[in-house]
């Protein structure tokens, strides 16, 4: 375990009495709530000095979406633990700068927003959705407010990526979970490919995560992911990675301490300035946490 509290940059925790998630019903660990004193015992001896919470899906329609009450709902778990520094919360991005009063609304009410996520891994058509000009335009629109955004694909999308990055230079980006790489289909090629062409965009992080859960979530291995990690920080470097646990969404294959310990024995070699770095100082800085 790292030597020093870490900052944690992809906390989810959901209450299915106070907001909708039709993704998860029926799902084994998902249709559960989980709030953060769950969130708290699962870190086991991980020492977390601040996390970061990211939107969970929460069901929306193109009229609208639970965008405000999940940051309400966030804001109200924070009272109980203020560690949670910073949230991520989805929004209408699509609606191209009109969006601009919600992400005002979001911004003056709740000063822990720094910036917005939206999976379109699930949409019905990403690549429509992603490279549209109005999505284009509300993402843009996020440079006027200081918020990033986050990008949530998967292996099969990232060519989508490729082109998206490139049309808004000026907003902070972070490829979250390394882009869900093909390692149960034994994507590396692909993988060392599709990094060194982002990593040339300077605007560009990436989220060292979940990859326990890209690989067979019950007989993966080390020497599965090692290739993997090695490969994120070979491109984009110990100043552009930033650690996260997904929790609770890497109890598919892993836990918290235990995908840790994986990545301590990856990082060995790292003198002790660069793990803080991965696991402390990219954070403080990308989410301006003020630590």
């Amino acid at each position: 375990m790292p030597n020093f509290p870490i900052i944690d940059t992809h906390l989810h925790i959901w209450d299915h009495d106070r907001l909708d998630y039709s993704a998860f019903k029926g799902h084994p660990i998902f249709e559960n709530s989980f709030h953060i004193e769950d969130y708290q015992k699962a870190c086991g001896p991980v020492e977390v000095e601040a996390m970061v919470f990211l939107e969970c899906y929460a069901d929306f329609t193109p009229q609208g979406g639970q965008y405000i009450e999940e940051i309400a709902f966030v804001e109200d778990e924070a009272r109980r633990d203020p560690r949670i520094r910073a949230i991520v919360p989805m929004a209408p991005l699509e609606k191209g700068r009109a969006v601009l009063p919600m992400l005002e609304d979001m911004v003056s009410r709740f000063p822990r927003v720094r910036g917005i996520r939206r999976i379109v891994e699930f949409d019905t058509d990403p690549r429509g959705l992603t490279l549209s000009s109005g999505f284009i335009d509300g993402v843009n629109a996020l440079a006027d407010l200081d918020l990033h955004f986050e990008i949530n694909v998967n292996h099969t999308q990232m060519d989508i990526v490729r082109e998206f990055v490139r049309k808004v230079p000026d907003v902070r980006l972070i490829l979250d979970h390394c882009g869900k790489p093909g390692i149960k289909e034994g994507a590396l090629d692909q993988y060392r490919a599709d990094l060194a062409d982002l990593a040339q965009c300077p605007n560009l992080w990436i989220k060292l995560s979940d990859l326990p859960v890209e690989a067979d979530h019950e007989n993966w291995t080390e020497a599965n992911l090692r290739p993997y990690i090695d490969a994120t920080i070979e491109h984009f470097g110990v100043d552009r990675t930033i650690f996260a646990a997904d929790w609770p969404v890497c109890l598919q294959a892993t836990t918290i301490p235990r995908w840790i310990e994986v990545l301590d024995r990856a990082l060995a070699g790292l003198p002790d300035s660069d793990l803080r770095k991965i696991y402390r100082d990219n954070a403080n800085k990308f989410y301006r946490l003020g630590l």
